[in-house]
């Protein structure tokens, strides 16, 4: 389910990725260590919980999701079958449902906030208002840095950084 929020802008998600990188004492040059970030959110952005739960305790095409809690912060679930296939196997792909959760979590506490708006039902939202294609743009840039990965092959993106080609396909074309 997406959410209109204030919009942004990739040059704004590139700036906030450094922040966000900062908070977890990871500079540019290394790629972004996702489960050990993944460990410590609840310590960078307290009452933040993570659950891994069986695979069936979310929607098929649900690989992980994130949602208020009931003590005003957030509550990360990932699949079961998603997180082990980021730690044993390096799965690019779930290393980015991962990241994905967790900047929902951070693009929150920046004020990107849900927008609820009774003319939405009739719109369709725009990528750079929809929290959605923001923490999934977000993502990509925490996990990409943009200055470093400018002129490299989408392999080379790929096994520098941990990623899925489809991630890093995007990343050449922006």
């Amino acid at each position: 389910m997406d959410y209109l929020t204030k919009p942004t802008n990739r040059e704004e998600l590139r700036l906030l990725s450094v922040l966000f990188r900062k908070m977890f004492g990871v500079n540019h040059t290394q790629a972004f260590p996702v489960l050990e970030a993944l460990e410590r959110i609840p310590d960078v952005f307290p009452g933040t919980v993570v659950k891994i739960v069986q695979d069936k305790e979310l929607p098929m095409n649900t690989p992980a999701r994130c949602f208020p809690n009931e003590v005003g912060d957030f509550t990360i679930e990932i699949k079961e079958s998603i997180y082990q296939g980021a730690y044993k196997k390096s799965i690019g792909a779930y290393r980015g449902h991962i990241c994905h959760e967790m900047a929902h979590v951070f693009l929150y506490k920046m004020g990107f906030t849900p927008i609820f708006n009774r003319q939405f039902k009739n719109r369709e939202i725009k990528p750079y208002e929809s929290m959605e294609w923001q923490a999934k743009a977000l993502a990509g840039e925490i996990m990409m840095p943009y200055e470093d990965t400018a002129n490299m092959s989408v392999k080379d993106i790929m096994n520098i950084y941990g990623v899925s080609k489809g991630f890093a396909k995007t990343r050449q074309n922006y």
